[in-house]
């Protein structure tokens, strides 16, 4: 479960608790790269020391920090260089592998599974405590970071200025797109696959006259099946694991 922890903690301190404006702002600013670090670096503390045993905790700690930070600082420097959209785009994705892939290869290399301390093993004695874990990490990855992977592609495959896309963003279609995601993936963890349809019909006349627009409707399209899939293929994947 350490695993999952790392994983919930790095899309909590990389999606969830980095808004818009800080993520645009430490393209073009070195303090706001490491205010970004500091809420990183927080954020991890919390889901490391009490849960790993210290001698490999501290270690495992300075890594995660000074990877993240190298990588961070490496991306922004790219995206200063290059306005390309399929540059910035293929930064964005390659930033996440990067980070997930040390959390994993961490993992495994330090062997952490069984470098755990007391109360970790006290607390996942408790009933559903697994499960629980399991399921923060869906709706984690289905919050803000699929949120933020949609606007991405937007960004990349419409004309336009990304960032200028990005301060314009309705707020209000992620809130539906969120919500959208959360229904769908709570239907498959009931097993209520058929029911997935009337939550995409019900969304579909709630915008039907705006669908008369094709280039409204090619977003919109767009759009849903990709909020639709990351749903769908998170929750499917990780639920094997409950």
């Amino acid at each position: 479960m350490i695993i999952y922890i790392l994983l919930i903690a790095h899309f909590l301190a990389d999606f969830t608790f980095q808004p818009t404006k800080l993520a645009q702002r430490k393209r073009n600013s070195f303090k706001y790269l490491l205010f970004h670090l500091i809420i990183y670096a927080v954020i991890f503390l919390i889901a490391i020391f009490p849960w790993v045993k210290f001698g490999k905790a501290i270690l495992l700690y300075i890594i995660i920090i000074s990877s993240h930070f190298f990588i961070d600082w490496t991306r922004t420097s790219v995206d200063k260089k290059f306005s390309n959209k399929a540059i910035i785009f293929a930064s964005f994705i390659m930033d996440q592998i990067l980070h997930i892939l040390i959390l994993v290869i961490l993992y495994y290399a330090f062997d952490i599974g069984s470098e755990t301390t007391s109360l970790y093993g006290d607390i996942q004695q408790l009933p559903h405590f697994n499960s629980l874990v399991i399921y923060s990490l869906i709706f984690v990855i289905i919050w803000d970071p699929a949120a933020v992977f949609i606007k991405k592609l937007f960004s990349y495959i419409i004309d336009g200025n990304s960032c200028a896309q990005e301060e314009n963003d309705p707020q209000i279609g992620r809130v539906i797109g969120k919500l959208e995601r959360i229904i769908v993936s709570v239907l498959i963890l009931c097993n209520q696959f058929g029911a997935i349809g009337f939550v995409l019909t019900a969304k579909s006349i709630a915008r039907y006259k705006q669908l008369e627009d094709k280039n409204f409707a090619e977003k919109y399209l767009v759009g849903t099946l990709t909020s639709v899939s990351i749903a769908f293929i998170t929750t499917i994947v990780l639920k094997q694991f409950l």
